[in-house]
């Protein structure tokens, strides 16, 4: 089967008819950008191969476009030598058609015409071709589900023959299944032991008799140990009640209690000699800070004097400075006065000067405005005309309303006269008249339509009277002439001409509006307002006072006169400056002598405190040294203390040593005769079972269930590798089934992967792993782009067993490497085009960049009417 054209109409964004045209045998390339229509055509395609004219399933109803309509799609194919057309129009209503037309002439249609593109798209086993060459866009897998499934393997029986034969026939199988009861026996399909059956009551046996001898063995060994930890506990008994050692242990008590008293009492000495030196060192403290006292009051007394001398020193100076500061500023001040004055006379004859200059401006300011105030008025006057006139005439959507239901009229009354009933007179020789329409003669040979019928006047004769009958358009013509009558009611004009004529018109005034804007702004960019305001702020001209200089001069001497003023009110500044400074130091010159005074006061308000702060100062130095002797002699004692007194610390842990053996002796002899106690009692107990005869029958028993389980066991394993040779023998015909995929499929592997090797499912036909420099990958762990080029590779294998067994169909790629890079697309093109003399293949792609490089023959989607227009 080839594809030669695809046509649809109402499909989606196509709710014009499209054609897609120039298809051959070979390599055909769609490329276009995205949204231009390509899975459109490819979803519409597959539905006309693949969905019932009566379908209107999630898939169908996607079709349709989103203002509604039915969906139509036809294609021409070519079979053997035949020709044939199909067309598909799907309804919600489920009431579609199916038409297959041959060499022009309706061949099937309906149910007949969808069971004949059944036949022609039967399974691989029957020579069809199914849905096996069709990739959607970004498809990156092979499992498309049973459908698919059952086309691979049918096109590989087709080629290979049945798998029965390939795999020892019904004896292989019925050898399998008899290895496979006999297991069911024993086993589960996963290989666990089944409930009920032979294995497992073998293995619950020898399970339980196996809990059972560990648990008599264990209370056997529990006897055991009991007995050897009585023994153990009665010598340890024996030894915690030796006489000699208690008393050894009574003696090392005595000694300890004795060594701890001694301890104590000479700790109690030593923290009396601490405590003495302690007291000793805080009266020494004390002595020393009463005479730092009297130190720093002495110290300061003499500070606060020489400060009060510095400080009167700087206030004289301060204040004679100050004077000088002063008589700067005086002067300074006077200088500036006599400065500004002349500014100020400098300044005003240079606004006299200016106010001169400035009448004589305002005069010519005056003329220029006036001027433009009378010619914007005019243009103003001209403007609110031409905005009257714009005003006139329909809207332009009003206009080409009237104009569409004009033209519309006009054609449905050409389409009338052209179905209507129409008379040719043809006059014998010599006669020219002799039936009259309406008053006046029938033409000779000139047809003459009657679409409201007509009565005919024969001379000599009588009158013929022609009914119109039915006519299909009438309604439609009445309803469009009313429709332009209310339509030109409405505007207000009589014809659509008169509408046409007022509305040029009004485009005209609106052009001249625009002019006389333009005028308008050019005149008077801010108004006539505007220059009006303008015109009043001007004063009123006035005559120039006499005697004055110049504007220029004026400036001049004003200008100078300012940098003066500015020199003297620098100095001025300067002067004010220092007289601050100056007064803010004499300020604080005067703060620093009264606080030196007051420092001085309240110095010697502090030595007012002691009688006679010198004797004092040497009183407490003479103590000082008393107190440090004492403190020494407290320090000596102290440390000789400490240097007889034993370790209290040590005494108290031999103490509490001592104290504690005595105490876990005679824990250890209650808590071993409790344990003796106990450990009779359960002896007894156990020797009352008969445990090691239990034990032994136990042992004997379970010897003779595990020979059982291991028999079993045996049995199950010979069926297992029965099984295994079973399904390695059919695994082996499997490899055979697939080698005619492979034998076609290894050559393209091996031009994008050198040295690669794919394996292949026997049983889903299907590729699991890539073998690439000896490391296999499983195929669901491929990238995108690597499982979207196998994709690619096995279609094309299979569609070359289809050309090669005579039932060739067309191999249909969406967008089909879309994961694919530069370097692998390049020989992915290579490949394409290698199997372009074998198959038809169809590339829809918007990669228009990339796909420029694979050559073949170039489609485009075309509209109707461009096709129409092109065959005219």
């Amino acid at each position: 089967m080839k594809l030669l054209t695809i046509r649809l109409d109402n499909v989606r964004r196509f709710t014009d008819p499209v054609e897609i045209t120039g298809i051959s045998t070979g390599l055909n390339v769609l490329s276009a950008p995205n949204e231009s229509g390509k899975s459109t055509i490819f979803d519409a395609l597959h539905a006309l191969f693949f969905k019932g004219y009566r379908s209107w399933d999630k898939d169908i109803a996607s079709l349709a476009p989103h203002a509604g309509g039915d969906p139509e799609a036809a294609v021409e194919i070519e079979i053997g030598d035949n020709r044939f057309k199909v067309e598909k129009r799907w309804s919600k209503t489920r009431k579609g058609e199916a038409q297959v037309f041959r060499d022009g002439h309706l061949m099937k249609q309906a149910e007949d015409a969808e069971t004949w593109l059944a036949e022609v798209l039967k399974a691989p086993k029957e020579g069809g071709p199914a849905g096996l060459l069709w990739v959607r866009q970004g498809l990156t897998n092979l499992d498309e589900g049973e459908a698919a499934h059952s086309a691979r393997r049918d096109l590989l029986s087709s080629v290979t023959g049945e798998v029965e034969a390939m795999t020892g026939g019904r004896r292989m199988d019925a050898t399998r299944a008899l290895c496979r009861r006999e297991l069911d026996r024993y086993v589960t399909s996963s290989g666990k032991a089944k409930a009920g059956g032979p294995l497992k009551l073998a293995e619950d046996e020898v399970s339980t008799l196996d809990l059972q001898r560990e648990g008599l063995a264990a209370k056997a060994a529990s006897l055991s140990a009991e007995l050897d930890r009585r023994r153990k506990l009665r010598r340890e008994l024996s030894d915690l009640e030796d006489g000699d050692q208690n008393s050894a242990r009574l003696a090392r008590l005595a000694e300890a209690e004795a060594a701890h008293d001694e301890a104590s009492r000479h700790a109690e000495a030593l923290e009396r000699a601490i405590e003495t030196e302690r007291s000793k060192c805080l009266e020494m403290e004390r002595a020393q800070e009463r005479l730092s006292t009297v130190e720093a009051a002495l110290a300061e007394e003499k500070a606060a004097a020489a400060a009060l001398d510095s400080a009167i020193a700087d206030a004289a100076l301060g204040e004679a400075q100050h004077r000088e500061v002063e008589d700067a500023f005086a002067e300074a001040k006077r200088s500036f006065d006599k400065t500004v004055f002349s500014a100020e006379t400098a300044s005003d004859i240079y606004r006299r000067a200016l106010r001169a200059q400035t009448c004589a401006a305002t005069a010519e300011r005056r003329a220029e405005l006036v001027l433009r105030l009378t010619h914007a008025e005019g243009l103003r006057t001209e403007l609110e005309k031409a905005v009257a006139d714009t005003k006139i005439g329909p809207a332009d959507n009003v206009l080409r309303r009237l104009e569409n239901l004009a033209g519309e009229v006009r054609v449905l009354r050409k389409a009338r006269e052209i179905e209507s009933i129409a008379l040719t007179m043809t006059y014998t020789v010599g006669r020219t008249d002799g039936v009259a329409l309406d008053g006046r003669a029938l033409p000779d040979r000139d047809r003459v339509a009657i679409p409201n019928g007509a009565t005919l006047e024969i001379d000599g004769i009588g009158y013929l009277t022609v009914h119109p009958g039915a006519q299909s358009g009438a309604d439609t013509l009445a309803i469009a002439e009313k429709a332009l009558a209310d339509a030109l009611e409405a505007s207000g004009y009589e014809t659509s001409e008169s509408a046409r004529t007022a509305a040029q018109l009004r485009l005209e005034a609106a052009s001249r509006r625009r002019d006389v804007e333009h005028q308008l702004n050019g005149t008077a960019p801010n108004g006539i307002e505007a220059l009006r305001e303008g015109l009043a702020r001007l004063p009123e001209p006035g005559e120039a006072e006499p005697g004055f200089p110049d504007a220029k001069e004026a400036h001049e001497a004003d200008v100078a006169a300012r940098l003066a003023l500015a020199d003297a009110t620098d100095k001025l500044e300067k002067a004010r400056s220092a007289l601050e400074i100056a007064q803010t130091r004499a300020a604080r010159t005067a703060a620093a002598t009264e606080g030196a005074a007051e420092r001085v006061s309240r110095a010697r308000s502090a030595l007012l405190s002691f009688e006679d702060a010198e004797a004092d100062k040497m009183r407490l130095t003479n103590g000082l040294v008393e107190h440090r002797t004492a403190l020494a002699e407290a320090v000596r004692q102290r440390e000789a203390a400490m240097a007889a007194a034993p370790d209290l610390e040590v005494a108290k842990a031999a103490l509490q040593r001592a104290r504690s053996v005595i105490s876990r002796v005679e824990e250890d002899r209650q808590r071993i005769r409790v344990d003796l106690g106990k450990l009779d009692t359960a002896i007894g107990i156990h020797a009352a079972e008969a445990v090691e005869e239990e034990l032994a029958d136990v042992e004997i028993r379970l010897q003779a269930a595990r020979r059982r389980l291991d028999e079993i066991m045996f049995e199950v394993s010979v069926l297992q590798s029965m099984a295994e040779a079973l399904e390695s023998a059919r695994t082996a015909a499997r490899d055979r089934y697939v080698e005619p995929v492979l034998r076609e499929l290894t050559p393209l592997i091996r031009l994008l992967w050198p040295e690669a090797e794919l394996r292949f499912d026997a049983e889903k036909v299907l590729p699991t792993a890539l073998v690439r420099a000896g490391t296999e990958e499983d195929f669901g762990v491929l990238s995108g782009g690597t499982k979207e080029q196998i994709a690619l590779l096995v279609r094309l294998a299979f569609a070359r067993m289809l050309a090669r067994s005579g039932n060739a169909a067309p191999v249909i790629l969406d967008d089909a490497i879309v994961y694919t890079d530069d370097d692998r697309i390049e020989r992915i093109f290579d490949v394409l085009t290698r199997q372009e003399k074998e198959l038809q293949i169809i590339v829809f792609s918007c990669r228009q960049k990339a796909f420029r490089d694979l050559g073949g023959r170039g489609l485009t989607i075309v509209r109707e009417e461009a096709v129409l227009d092109a065959a005219q």
